[in-house]
């Protein structure tokens, strides 16, 4: 049991940083939809010249490749030159979180959601924070909050099952949303299909 309790562990925090960097990694495209109303949108402001909208799309890609010097950079720049756009904030949070800089990935991922409490890869990040800082009922109040804003958001419906399995142990509830993930992906997960079986499984077996 000690054992499975170990690999559990670790499966969930590589899972849960590789979610996370395909999450935010994307974020320029995703504000499109989740921030327009707010006005943080990098691709849709007014006030973002083509030119700094070009910059920002170059952050995102030298995140996407690991190329966390380029990004930081050019985020500390972006900030530096337009300090009311969450976005930017948010994606330079994710370049100290692959840093392992947790102190400075919090102090910006709430920057970020002081400009937008409703930036739902914000909260997504922040409560994978939090789990690193074993405040796991902090990390499941900010993953209820994101897929209240975004039923839809996909990562986060699947940390949040995460969270409920492996650490909360409501297996119900996780169970509820592996299937809210899987009923948003285009491809089937055939792992995370057969693992929803086992933990139904489990039920039946109490």
């Amino acid at each position: 049991m000690v054992l499975l309790k170990a690999i559990a562990d670790s499966s969930l925090v590589r899972v849960l940083t590789i979610l996370s960097i395909l999450s935010l990694a994307s974020c320029s495209q995703e504000q499109v939809k989740s921030d327009k109303q707010t006005q943080t949108d990098i691709t849709t402001n007014k006030s973002v010249s083509k030119a700094d909208r070009e910059k920002y799309r170059d952050g995102i890609t030298a995140l996407y490749n690991n190329d966390l010097t380029n990004a930081q950079r050019i985020f500390n720049e972006f900030i530096r030159n337009k300090p009311q756009l969450a976005g930017a904030y948010t994606n330079l949070a994710l370049v100290h979180f692959k840093k392992k800089e947790y102190d400075k990935s919090i102090k910006l991922v709430n920057k970020a959601l002081k400009l937008n409490n409703k930036q739902t890869q914000a909260l997504n990040l922040r409560a994978q924070l939090y789990v690193i800082d074993g405040k796991i009922h902090k990390a499941k109040d900010d993953y209820l909050l994101a897929i209240q804003i975004k039923p839809e958001y996909t990562i986060a419906q699947y940390n949040l099952a995460l969270l409920y399995d492996i650490y909360l142990q409501e297996i119900e509830l996780a169970i509820k949303h592996y299937k809210l993930y899987m009923s948003l992906l285009k491809k089937p997960d055939e792992a995370t299909k057969e693992w929803i079986t086992h933990l139904e499984g489990t039920l039946k077996n109490d």
